[in-house]
């Protein structure tokens, strides 16, 4: 099982809207992982966890919602299980 980190530039607005943008995303996403609004580089980074590539759904939920976001790329996060011991 995996997970990808889907990366958005954000505006500022976003930023200061950032408790309707989170629920926004959950309500219309539910199986999304947790959210992040970060300062990075003099810009403000949207991270949002996700089970699948669905960074389109993302963009355009939040661009509906008057938040235009660019997208910036997805990275890979690998689960791993923990092995369960057995007596």
């Amino acid at each position: 099982m995996e997970n990808y980190m889907l990366t958005f530039k954000a505006p500022l607005k976003a930023l200061l809207q950032r408790q309707q943008v989170y629920e926004l995303l959950t309500r219309q996403f539910p199986q999304i992982g947790p959210l992040s609004i970060d300062m990075d580089d003099k810009q403000f980074v949207l991270n949002v966890q996700a089970p699948a590539r669905m960074e389109h759904e993302i963009q355009s939920a939040l661009l509906d919602a008057g938040h235009r976001v660019a997208y910036v790329g997805a990275k890979l996060i690998p689960l791993v299980l923990e092995k369960t011991r057995t007596a």
